[in-house]
């Protein structure tokens, strides 16, 4: 049968929320924000959603290409991400198609580098494969992250708030969320990776395209108070079921090693645990000794390693 490669449409998200589904385990998704993600461009890069189509409309392939946005004078950074294969096409060399179709994207609009992730099996079905073909093209390993998997039955007790310290969740800011905004800017600006260049979106865009997004769990993620004061955050998005998923934990520099991180994670995985979820999933950079601490106090087990892999362009 004939496999068309095309952009993907509105009307592919229940044949794309099922593979990605099925190919990546780990991954907490929902059909909505996966159609969400089709209507709401990101603010910070062009994307472009890439799939794989059987003549009877199977989806059986995809990848994402996102380049940042911005009209810098060097070449910019083109990234191929979550390359999702139906169990059926595994071997066939559709991840190559793919790969070839996320490059040409990313190139023809200008990016002087090319990156692309593939992870262990137990987080992407076929991504030892993809790191085969990576390495085959020329790709070589930038950086790595940890994912982990936790059984919430397993969950530490919460321990006592430090003084001062109070939690307070996001819906509390539905009205106003610039505080949660930010926390959200400062410490990312520290979190370790190549890819951080110290830009943010401005808040308009995050206010429109980050705090809105369907899978965010408003009620389990939680801003960290000190004397009344937003001084940290704890993200976390959520199928509406039995998943979570730690979408970004940072503390304001002068706040760390106060084990305000420690507490705020154990209170909110709690929440999700009394609100019906079984399992939670993070990730963390190799780099970032002091949260991988936390994440194993927490009971955290290492589920496999998702590398980062970059070529130049042409070569």
């Amino acid at each position: 049968m004939t496999v068309e490669i095309r952009q993907a449409r509105r009307a592919d998200t229940p044949g794309l929320f099922s593979l990605l589904h099925r190919t990546n385990p780990c991954r907490v998704l929902t059909e909505e924000v996966v159609l969400w993600r089709l209507d709401h461009p990101s603010a910070e890069f062009e994307e472009t959603v890439l799939i794989a189509v059987e003549e009877d409309g199977s989806v059986v392939g995809h990848i994402r290409a996102a380049l940042r946005r911005g009209g810098e004078a060097t070449p910019r950074t083109g990234v191929s991400v979550l390359a999702s294969i139906a169990a059926t096409h595994l071997g066939t060399g559709l991840d190559s198609r793919l790969l070839d179709a996320s490059e040409a994207v990313l190139v023809a609009r200008g990016a002087g580098s090319l990156r692309a992730e593939a992870a262990g099996e137990g987080v992407q079905v076929g991504g030892e494969d993809f790191a085969a073909l990576l390495a085959e093209r020329g790709y070589s390993p930038v950086e790595s992250h940890h994912v982990l998997g936790l059984d919430l039955e397993d969950l530490p007790e919460v321990p006592p708030a430090p003084e001062g310290v109070e939690l307070r969740p996001f819906e509390r800011f539905a009205d106003d969320p610039r505080p949660v905004y930010d926390i959200d800017r400062l410490t990312t600006a520290d979190e370790p990776g190549a890819d951080n260049d110290g830009r943010f979106m401005s808040y308009d865009e995050w206010r429109s395209t980050v705090w809105p997004r369907p899978d965010n769990d408003h009620a389990v993620s939680q801003v960290i108070l000190v004397d009344g004061a937003p001084v940290g955050m704890t993200c976390y998005t959520s199928d509406g079921g039995s998943r979570v998923e730690s979408a970004m934990t940072g503390v304001l520099r002068e706040y760390r090693g106060r084990g305000l991180a420690g507490y705020a994670k154990t209170a909110a995985l709690h929440l999700a645990r009394d609100r019906g979820a079984e399992r939670a999933y993070t990730g963390n950079h190799e780099d970032n000794a002091p949260m991988l601490a936390v994440n194993r106090r927490l009971g955290y087990e290492p589920v496999a390693a998702a590398t980062v892999y970059s070529r130049a362009v042409g070569g």
